[in-house]
This record gives C-alpha cells, sequence and structure tokens, in this order.
C-alpha cells in the first residue's frame, strides 16, 4: 500500500466543440504527472458529469479515488456545478474530493487543462465536428497521450509517472 499523501490539484474543463455538436470532451489533468483522462459526453448535464466520477470510484474504490482526485479545480460551466454530486460518494455518503472554482473570466487559474485542450487540438481540430467519434476513439487518443514522452517528466511518459506515484493495478483500473 502507497505511504505517500497526495496534494495534487486536479484541473477539470471542457474541450470548446462547435455549437451544433450534441458532443463535448471532458478534460481532467492531474498537472504534475502530466496525467489526463478524457471522456465523450453526448449532450453533458451535470449528472453525466457526476457520473463519469461515480464510474472512475466504482472502479478504484473511494480510499484510492480520494487519494488520486483530493481535489478538483474547474470553472463554472453549468455541468459542473452540482459541487455536492461531486464531492460526495453516491455509494457511501461520504465525501471523497473537494471541488473549488475558478474566478470568473480567469481560465489561466486552471493553466494545465487550458494547454492541454490546446494540445488536443491536434487531434480534435477547432470547428470540426466531434460527433463522428465515440467512446473508443476517445480512448485511444487518451491512450496516445499517456504514452508519449514528457522532457519535462525527463523523457517519461505520463502513464510511467502515474505508476510510478500510484502503480500499475491503479492505472489499470482508472484507464479501462
Amino acid at each position: 500500500r502507497r505511504t505517500h499523501i497526495n496534494h495534487y490539484v486536479t484541473q477539470m474543463d471542457f474541450l470548446g466543440s462547435i455549437k451544433s455538436d450534441s458532443k463535448s470532451i471532458l478534460t481532467l489533468t492531474i498537472p504534475e504527472l502530466h496525467f489526463v483522462l478524457l471522456d465523450i459526453i453526448e449532450k453533458p448535464t451535470a449528472n453525466k458529469v457526476n457520473g463519469f466520477f461515480n464510474d472512475i470510484e466504482e472502479r478504484i474504490g473511494i480510499a484510492d479515488f480520494k487519494e488520486v482526485i483530493p481535489c478538483i479545480l474547474t470553472d463554472r460551466d453549468p455541468c459542473f456545478a452540482d459541487m455536492e454530486g461531486l464531492e460526495v460518494s453516491p455509494f457511501t455518503g461520504e465525501r471523497r474530493t473537494l471541488v473549488f472554482y475558478c474566478d470568473p473570466y480567469v481560465s489561466n487559474q486552471k493553466g494545465n487543462v487550458e494547454n492541454m485542450n490546446r494540445q488536443l487540438r491536434k487531434f480534435f481540430p477547432k470547428g470540426k465536428s466531434i460527433d463522428h467519434l465515440t467512446v473508443s476513439d476517445v480512448r485511444e487518443i487518451n491512450s496516445l497521450i499517456l504514452r508519449t514522452r514528457v522532457k519535462s517528466l525527463s523523457g517519461a511518459t505520463p502513464e510511467e509517472a502515474f505508476i510510478k506515484v500510484y502503480g500499475k493495478n491503479l492505472y489499470d483500473k482508472l484507464t479501462q
């Protein structure tokens, strides 16, 4: 069992899409590890975003959820407005994370996820529809990103960095 305490702040945002799209891509990052989880959500709502986190908790358990995602920094998108739904486990009733909101119009307060969204544009070009994409397509892109070497990780990949901190078993459960 890991004995360290995670002080990482997870950042969350939606990658902007064209107005006519019914789907949006949710981006969740752990900046220090360059780790990213992507999900594509049809007609996003607060309930669907909460469902994304509930699914993570079901896969990894409440204790690991609290360790990997101790707090979330995000903007005031209406889909992120259900603070209690994000923070409290629907399975145990206990607090699983803390949610903090950036100041209005100050997106640089969550600069890492904004930077990741810029990098994602090579896969999801601005002005192009993403409605044709499937969960499988987005997971494949997510996997590619996690296996790309990063200079600021001394040439390691985000996958390797995450495994070094949390272990392969947790990585596999989180990215399935």
